[in-house]
């Protein structure tokens, strides 16, 4: 991209969220992070964000032409905006333009430059709305844990990405040692028992079954599920189940800071201390894995 224009100006002054907050940090550390690239031009809007970026070579002469060093560059903040904001803030295609003359890039800078003055008239002011509807969106585990004044973080991740426990975790920038599965299993003796160990693990059934007092133990059927807890394969939770079984989690839940379990609802996930979690399900804990 050719060097034209003035100066790096300063964007329009907003009032940015604790998340805007984090990508214009992200923003400002660009040219820190790689050799050649400055941010000639940005704005933070409510749901998404314009730059100008200026690359050149290490002799100082601008690059005109495409580059993969855009796609870096971008997906690279999008990787630390997401995993400081606890869920995956952006879609994950995004519009780029390459500038060629000073004409087009006055009218890019002014764009950039008036966006906020005309958010209620951008096409996304209401994609932006209907997106924050979706973070701030309350399940049943959340309301429970607010009820009994327990602290907790609510996590938002895209199921389109992986349901499976270790790709949430990804999505999430968690440790998946920190990020535990709910499994329900019934005994012998018929009694049902839930299970919580970390995603990446295996339930061992026969330490399982020893941790419960039965001589053996066997998952239940996927079509059992819901009719047994209200919840669907994925939105599982130790939290609000029809019925208080006993729970049991791992070991290892005793010495992690927090924990990340379900909130129900298949996309939503809860970060509390293990030891309120443990408490408000009068669960125990075990070794339970393989």
């Amino acid at each position: 991209m050719r060097s034209v224009g003035a100066d790096i100006i300063r964007p329009h002054a907003l009032t940015l969220s604790q998340y805007g907050c984090f990508v214009e940090e992200a923003i400002q550390n660009i040219s820190h992070h790689y050799v050649g690239v400055t941010v000639d031009k940005y704005v933070v809007m409510p749901n998404h964000v314009h730059m100008i970026l200026k690359l050149s070579y290490k002799d100082g002469r601008m690059i005109s032409a495409p580059t993969k060093e855009i796609p870096i560059v971008v997906g690279q903040m999008k990787r630390i905006v997401s995993k400081r904001a606890g869920f995956p803030i952006w879609q994950k295609s995004y519009h780029d333009h390459i500038i060629r003359d000073e004409a087009d890039y006055r009218r890019i800078w002014e764009y950039i430059d008036t966006n906020p003055a005309k958010w209620r008239e951008d096409c996304y002011y209401e994609e932006g709305k209907q997106s924050m509807a979706k973070k701030e969106e309350k399940t049943n585990v959340m309301r429970i844990l607010e009820q009994k004044n327990i602290p907790y973080t609510p996590h938002a991740y895209d199921p389109d990405a992986g349901l499976d426990g270790v790709s949430v975790a990804r999505q999430l920038g968690q440790d998946p040692e920190t990020v535990f599965k709910t499994l329900v299993a019934r005994g012998a003796s018929g009694g049902l028992y839930v299970f919580d160990i970390p995603v990446g693990d295996s339930l061992d059934l026969k330490k399982a079954a020893k941790a419960v007092g039965e001589k053996s133990i066997a998952m239940i059927a996927q079509k059992e599920l819901l009719p047994l807890t209200g919840y669907i394969h994925g939105g599982c939770s130790p939290v609000g189940m029809k019925k208080q079984y006993p729970t049991i989690f791992h070991e290892t839940a005793e010495i992690i800071d927090t924990i990340l379990v379900s909130a129900g609802k298949i996309g939503f996930q809860v970060e509390l201390e293990p030891a309120a979690l443990i408490g408000l399900v009068g669960g125990t804990t075990a070794d339970l894995t393989t």
